[in-house]
């Protein structure tokens, strides 16, 4: 996704939340939700700052699909405008003068909508994921006496190898509550992360997140999906030459927005890979994104449809090159002409009387 003009209808040498906002607005959002607009407060006042969905994701350690469903949210409450291009896709993201804001909606459980899928943002499941509810002691207390939670627990700390923070054990228990995910998923789940070096709660939950998203309920369901996205991983590194080494977060979203947010089959996305290498003779995660932004904006589905855009941009290229040939000859044929004839374009400025001429060197 390019780069997108983030602006608002004040400004400031400092980042100031209204008490309207903290008042009005705070007390109903999710707490993650929260933190991408005083983010966005904070990328406002930030000189040379290029602003996009990817950079915002990998600070906040977010994917791009929360970034938008946050950016959905403030929009439904009134808090900012997302702006499109003529190509339907975010362009600007307007932050509106909270105090100037007279109503407001409580809005739960907010899904993209069909918009916002069109114009490029990544694509959202419609199973809407509840948000993360505080538990009290008393029910984290009353969690703990089930056989299933208790061995959860400790298993989870196992993996680990260190006590859970009252923040872990309620992640923990939103996704064996809130989510319904079984304990053997959540188990699968912490493991893969683990694997895959990523200890972070909130990375986990991003995670689990997406899982209930996609309908992901068994660990069945979770291995195919992982096989599935760890031989698009596999394919693409080794269509851009790429040796042991894990690809940065970073690459893995550009590889999300072009399987996820794009559609784009691997066959296409391999292609353009390949493309990429021939051009750049190096591995470049975002010449490859423009080969795929390109066709996504045409259109394309299959490798057909790359075909008949390289008919198409060959007949253009030819038909320019015939114009620009016919002009050269043209002109050259017209240079020729004005060789041929100097004598007769040049201009005579004096009219000689060739007798009196001939008399004054006759000494007449």
């Amino acid at each position: 996704m390019a780069d997108i003009m983030l602006h608002t209808s004040t400004n400031s040498g400092f980042t100031c939340i209204s008490n309207t906002f903290i008042d009005d607005f705070m007390k109903d959002a999710n707490g993650e939700y929260v933190k991408i607009y005083l983010y966005l407060l904070r990328c406002l006042n930030r000189e040379d700052y290029d602003f996009s969905i990817s950079r915002l994701a990998d600070c906040l350690d977010h994917t791009e699909k929360d970034i938008m469903r946050a950016f959905t949210y403030w929009e439904k409450v009134g808090l900012l405008r997302l702006e499109y291009s003529e190509d339907n896709e975010l362009s600007g993201i307007c932050l509106v003068d909270v105090n100037g804001t007279r109503s407001f909606t409580s809005v739960h459980n907010t899904g993209i909508p069909s918009v916002a899928v069109s114009a490029g943002a990544p694509a959202v499941s419609n199973i809407a994921t509840p948000f993360k509810p505080s538990y009290t002691a008393d029910e984290l207390d009353a969690f703990k006496e089930e056989d299933e939670v208790s061995d959860l627990i400790f298993a989870t700390q196992t993996y680990l190898g260190r006590p859970l923070s009252n923040s872990d054990t309620n992640t923990l228990l939103f996704w064996y509550d809130g989510l319904h995910m079984s304990v053997d998923l959540i188990q699968y789940l912490i493991e893969t992360c683990l694997d895959n070096g990523h200890n972070s709660f909130h990375y986990m939950d991003t995670v689990a997140r997406n899982w209930t998203e996609d309908g992901i309920t068994t660990v069945e369901d979770a291995r195919k999906s992982s096989s599935a996205h760890t031989n698009t991983v596999y394919s693409i590194k080794k269509a851009l030459g790429i040796g042991n080494r894990d690809l940065v977060e970073s690459e893995l979203n550009f590889i999300d927005k072009w399987a996820n947010a794009y559609g784009f089959s691997l066959d296409i996305i391999l292609e353009a890979c390949e493309r990429t290498i021939a051009s750049t003779n190096k591995p470049s995660f975002k010449y490859a994104d423009s080969i795929l932004t390109s066709w996504n904006k045409s259109s394309v589905k299959t490798l057909d449809d790359v075909a008949r855009l390289d008919q198409e941009f060959t007949k253009a290229t030819v038909s320019k090159l015939s114009d620009a040939s016919r002009i050269k000859n043209a002109n050259a044929s017209d240079n020729r002409a004005k060789a041929n004839n100097k004598f007769l374009n040049f201009e005579q400025r004096q009219n000689y009387d060739f007798n009196a001429l001939e008399r004054k060197l006759l000494g007449n």
